[in-house]
Order: structure tokens, then sequence, then C-alpha cells
């Protein structure tokens, strides 16, 4: 719970702390605005979630939730991609069913004062994002019901997004499923080059890693896809859709 500060001092000593934490993300070329969900909200608004965040780069391979966890974070991106899997309670191979970037955040439903439920967030990509505890951010949402509107719709957009993508695993295969992927990450990544590994891919589709060698060097020679060392270039939107047999 956050300290009350009503002395000099503490006001004083508050805003350097804001300074510094201002700076920091001023160096890094990004503030609040460059998350889409809270570019939504009026500029008094953003200034109450800012004052409760913190800001934080998270690494590729990092997780920052599970259904384990006793943190009840929410982290609102910026430039970082969070993948959302659902994993077996026995340690069995799972799957993805979503995938966020500056869109929107995870977490969140920490700020509705949930529990962690059944997935587990993994940083896809590495980048900048603001972190605030979920009580915290489910005080502000208790006082301001526009940002809890706003919110609620994200999950609701959030929802829909992991509805389809699960039926997806039942209507294609693991060519298409693929191609799906990688159009999503290269949306929420806004880039064309990513760094995504067959290793990671087959983690993500749920399947062995020799189904995605075979799909990846089907795209390869399609010449939808490049890819060398962990490293895969978009070479052809159009016919990655085509393939994915969706047009996001």
């Amino acid at each position: 719970m956050r300290k009350k500060l009503d002395s000099p001092q503490a006001y004083t000593d508050r805003h350097a702390v804001l300074d510094i934490s201002l700076c920091c993300t001023l160096k890094a070329g990004l503030n609040i605005s460059h998350n889409k969900l809270l570019a939504k909200l009026s500029a008094p608004d953003q200034a109450l979630i800012a004052e409760a965040c913190e800001f934080t780069q998270l690494r590729a391979g990092d997780v920052i939730g599970s259904p384990s966890s006793t943190r009840n974070d929410v982290f609102f991106l910026l430039d970082a991609c969070v993948a959302m899997f659902v994993r077996p309670l026995d340690g069995g191979k799972g799957l993805a069913l979503g995938l966020i970037g500056s869109d929107g955040a995870v977490g969140i439903q920490h700020a509705f004062g949930l529990g962690t439920g059944n997935l587990t967030l993994l940083v896809q990509a590495k980048g900048g994002a603001f972190r605030a505890e979920g009580a915290a951010i489910e005080r502000i949402l208790k006082k301001k019901p526009e940002i809890l509107m706003v919110f609620s719709r994200n999950l609701w957009a959030m929802y829909q997004e992991v509805a389809f993508l699960a039926a997806r695993m039942q209507m294609h295969d693991i060519k298409s499923r693929l191609a799906g992927w990688i159009q999503l990450s290269s949306i929420r990544s806004a880039s064309l080059q990513l760094k995504l590994t067959q290793t990671y891919l087959a983690d993500v589709l749920g399947v062995t890693r020799s189904s995605v060698t075979l799909a990846a060097l089907e795209l390869k020679q399609q010449g939808v896809i490049s890819y060398s060392r962990g490293y895969l270039q978009i070479l052809n939107v159009r016919d990655l859709q085509a393939a994915a047999h969706w047009k996001f």
C-alpha cells in the first residue's frame, strides 16, 4: 500500500522518484500513451494510472505470471509482446491461446480482484512495460467507472481472440496455424523480422519441433518467409495471410 505523502520533504522525495522514472521512460523513447489501451483514456486518467506504475524492461523468455504465482502484477505493454499459454498441471505440453503487445495489458484480471487463473504469461519479445500492483489499479477502477469500461472492453476483446485461436487448433493444419502465429507476431511487434525459434514455435502450437520444421520449410520454399539461427523474416505478407486462412 502506498504511504501517504503529506510533508514538504515527502512531496519533494516523491517527485524526485517520479522524475527519475520519467527520465528512464524518455530514454527508452516510450511513454504511457504508447500503450494503445491507456491511450484511450483521458489525460487525467492516464496520469492516475501512471502514478500507480513503474517502468520495467521485460526479457524474452521471462515468465511474468502463472497459476502458481503469488504476485498480482498488471503489465501495460509498450514494445514487448507476451504470449498467454495454457499448460496441463502435470507439466506436459501446452499451447498458446493469445499474444498481447502494445494493444493491451496482461494480468489485467488482477485489477478486477480476480486470481491468476489458468494462464502462464511468457514474454515472447523483449521490450518495455509499465507495471502496477493489481490492488492499486483496482482502487482506481472503483473510483473511475469510465476507466473500468475501457478495461472491460479490452478483456472482452482478449476473450474473443482466445476463443478464435482455440477454434483454429481444431479447424486448421499445423502449417496454417504456424502462418497465423507468425502473422499475429508481426502485427503485435510491428515488424516483419521476428526472433522466433522452432523450439519456441512448437511450444506455442503444442506440437513437436519436427512438425514445425516441416511446416516452416514449406513456407520458406514458397517464398513466404526466410529464417536462420532463430530469426524469421516475412517476405510476402499477402501469401502469409493466404497460408494462414486468416486476415487479421
